[in-house]
């Protein structure tokens, strides 16, 4: 009789288990040598190489297991059939020298595999044996000494960014962020830093190395000497030099960066020969590059726009120029260049750092109105990199601009924007932000400390009127407002739009923007933007009770730009608030039947302000006509506005918003029809995934009439709290959401008296008061009853 063991091993000889692990193993063996030579010269990331490892690793018994299971026939891969009486047996008779032959030749491929695989891993993660450095470390680079004749002077701080992010790609040392660097060395004078003074400087950013340079000029050639001292010694460990003529910067720059590494123990082949293309192989476009750096840090977006589209028009494969573009035209209110700016530097990205690749990852999701995922994403990367101003900063934008329309208070941006201070404390971004934020919360104090800090820093910056106009107007100073309206008047277009824009919603004045709008009405303006003005007087007008004004500010709009006033002019109609006006409603729907929304001149003005409905006009009067017929009673008519509005295309600046308008249609539907748990249910749906600029330059993208709907069905199934978080999304977003802010007041201050929450109730009942101070004389008997109401509370 057969050995109990011999049947076994017969049997995995029969099902072919051998052959499998040894195919397996040397498959296996082969894939991991060649990835770990092939995947470090395509630049992908050194995470690459450790999923392709443990995918091979357990891969394996997953082999095993389907070879098991499975056999492999003329008719494909059928379940394996049981053994054929005597079939072990003869299996298992078979000399024994052929049945461990097989056996070992298994189990060494698997070893090979195995152990190829241990070696790749621990290669990778091995400290250094040579030099003075274990791990990843942080080192700062500071600026480089320049001798000659000042045509290679931009190389001084040009270093400071370049060397910077060829060593962080490298992986094995860590560059502090180039910003923040030049950002202290400013503060402390300026200049190139001697020994002590970059020990000072890297013992403040918390480095365990710094490197000081030299670039010195010998004819027509560059020689670059950089040394790399330890911290807490303040003695050189590490020397670099290289000589070059000046058209090769380039690669003196890679060879002083392989030099620091091989000193080191850090270069260990693969990182250091990826290092040479981390930013562009062009001089000039790194010229220009640099150049819009220093403009950007001076405040002056649209110098540093012009650079960085220098830069990548000489160089069109700059991943970095790309992403700083997308970030300068941001604050240009360009939003229909930021997006195709991010996505093209990420597309780029290859060549970059995981550390860079990351960034851009999340810089692409928040261009994409991806408001969760971007958060989450900058805050991984500031868990591991807590001196990255730029991830810092741009997680504060998230939290500042998306915050509000999700019920967050521009508030909760504060911590990433004081972070940001922390390394780059003339940071004029982030300040501004941060003088936003006070002037929101009414402290004064602490505005009047941003806005000088802001001035200080440089009076000229692009965005100083707008910080001046702030505190003028939040400490109501008539003397200082005649001053910055006049100076207001001489501002660029993108500062001008932004003031208006933002101001009164910080300073929570409606009335604010009637005047500043006024600066873009006067005649000196193009009829384009003189309408902009208009609209915007008209719904600042309409969130302070004057109907009457409002339709007078349409009206001028009407004059100037008829489509704009018949899109903008036919939200107002539809204010669940105001009191019914059939005719007015009519008139609305019967303009937007009889126009067509191609024939609707496209904007060429680069501002958002201006161009945010190009090519959606054809959604906005579907919307529109479907609000309007639900309004007057034609729900069939409505529903297939909404179907229409469904089936067109999503612009990426806002991909859910045909769905979104659609849902929105429906819902209005509902709530006419007193079905407003299938109302709530369909606006639920409604993903609101757009890029947060066009939230603040249009109403229809904030979808700030939906919004108040949504906290209105909220209340009538009584959930209360989630009524009361919607109700508060109306006053830090946009001028155009402040039509809604005072009746949530009043829907609020009821709420909270229902629930005995008087202190409460009060608070929102004496805000709408405030708004509705001068409203027409057909809201009057509701401002009176609210009046009396609160009188009753204080009594």
């Amino acid at each position: 009789m057969t050995k109990p063991h011999r049947t076994f091993f017969a049997e995995l000889k029969r099902r072919g288990i051998f052959k499998v692990a040894a195919v397996y193993g040397a498959v296996a063996f082969a894939v991991l040598q060649g990835a770990d030579i092939i995947l470090p010269s395509l630049g992908l990331p050194e995470r690459t190489i450790t999923v392709v490892v443990v995918i091979a690793l357990l891969g394996f018994p997953a082999a095993i297991a389907f070879a098991w299971a499975y056999e492999l026939t003329g008719q494909g891969v059928v379940p394996e059939t049981p053994a054929a009486d005597g079939e072990l047996e003869a299996i298992a008779s078979e000399p024994r020298g052929v049945r461990w032959l097989a056996g070992v030749l298994a189990l060494v491929f698997v070893a090979l595999m195995v152990g190829s695989g241990w070696w790749i891993l621990s290669r990778k993660d091995a400290s250094p044996e040579s030099g003075a450095m274990s791990g990843v470390a942080r080192v700062v680079v500071l600026p480089f000494t320049v001798r000659g004749s000042g045509e290679h002077d931009y190389l001084g701080e040009g270093m400071v960014d370049v060397l910077s992010k060829k060593l962080d790609v490298a992986g094995e040392l860590r560059g502090v962020d180039p910003r923040a660097v030049l950002s202290l060395v400013s503060r402390e004078g300026g200049g190139v830093p001697d020994l002590d003074r970059g020990r000072s400087i890297a013992e403040r950013v918390d480095a365990d190395y710094f490197v000081l340079g030299v670039i010195l000029e010998i004819g027509d050639q560059l020689r670059l000497d950089a040394s790399l001292y330890d911290t807490e010694s303040g003695e050189v460990i590490a020397e670099a030099t290289a000589v070059g003529f000046d058209t090769e910067v380039f690669e003196l720059v890679d060879d002083v960066a392989a030099q620091l590494l091989l000193s080191t123990g850090g270069g260990r082949g693969g990182p250091v020969s990826r290092i040479a293309a981390v930013t562009t192989e062009s001089l000039t476009a790194l010229k220009d590059y640099l150049q819009g750096e220093r403009a950007m840090r001076a405040g002056e977006f649209l110098a540093a726009a012009d650079a960085f589209q220098r830069a990548v028009d000489v160089d069109s494969s700059f991943a970095l120029a790309w992403y700083r573009l997308s970030v300068a035209n941001e604050w240009l209110t360009r939003d229909h260049l930021v997006r195709a700016a991010a996505e093209q530097a990420f597309r780029l990205s290859g060549r970059l750092s995981e550390h860079d690749r990351q960034l851009l990852q999340a810089a692409v999701a928040a261009r994409s109105g991806l408001f969760v995922e971007a958060e989450q994403r900058y805050r991984a990367i500031v868990g591991g990199y807590a001196d990255d101003v730029e991830a810092w900063f741009q997680l504060g934008e998230v939290l500042f601009h998306y915050g509000p329309i999700w019920g967050r208070s521009m508030s909760d941006s504060r911590d990433a924007f004081e972070h940001v201070l922390i390394y780059e404390p003339d940071h004029l971004t982030a300040i501004i932000h941060l003088a936003r934020i006070a002037a929101t919360e009414g402290d004064l104090a602490e505005l009047n400390a941003w806005v000088d800090r802001f001035l200080e820093s440089n009076p000229d910056a692009d965005r100083a009127i707008e910080m001046r106009v702030i505190r003028a107007y939040a400490h109501d100073d008539p003397a200082e407002q005649a001053r910055v309206l006049a100076d207001l008047r001489n501002a660029s277009d993108p500062s001008l739009l932004v003031t208006v824009g933002f101001v009164p919603v910080v300073v929570g004045e409606p009335e604010v923007g009637v005047t500043l709008a006024g600066v873009l009405t006067e005649s000196s303006r193009t009829p384009e933007m003189r309408a902009v003005g208009h609209v915007f007087r008209a719904y600042l007008l309409v969130a302070q009770g004057r109907l009457s004004d409002a339709g007078s500010e349409i009206a001028a709009t009407r004059r100037l730009d008829s489509y704009r006033a018949i899109e903008w002019g036919a939200l107002l109609t539809l204010l669940p608030f105001r009191p019914e006006n059939e005719p007015a409603l009519e008139v609305a729907r019967t303009e937007l039947q009889n126009i067509d929304p191609e024939a609707f001149p496209l904007s060429v003005h680069p501002s958002g302000f201006l161009r945010v409905h190009n090519e959606l006009h054809r959604h906005v009067r579907a919307y529109l006509l479907g609000l309007l017929n639900a309004r007057l009673g034609d729900y069939v008519a409505a529903e297939r506005f909404a179907a229409e509005v469904e089936t067109l295309e999503s612009p990426d600046r806002g991909p859910s918003l045909p769905e979104d308008l659609s849902l929105a249609v429906r819902a209005y539907i509902a709530w006419l029809q007193g079905e407003s748990a299938r109302g709530l249910e369909l606006l639920e749906r409604a993903r609101l995934q757009f890029y947060y600029q066009n939230s603040f330059t249009s109403p229809f993208f904030s979808q700030s009439f939906q919004r108040y709907l949504r906290a209105l069905l909220l209340e009538d199934v009584d959930r209360l709290e989630d009524a009361l978080l919607w109700y508060g999304t109306f006053e830090q977003a946009s001028n155009y959401d402040l039509i809604f802010a005072a009746p949530s007041h009043l829907r609020r201050a009821e709420i909270y008296e229902g629930r005995g929450q008087l202190e409460e109730a009060r608070r929102h009942y004496a805000r709408f008061l405030e708004l509705w101070a001068n409203s027409d004389p057909e809201l009057r008997p509701l401002v009176d009853r609210v009046e009396q109401r609160l009188q009753q509370l204080n009594e």
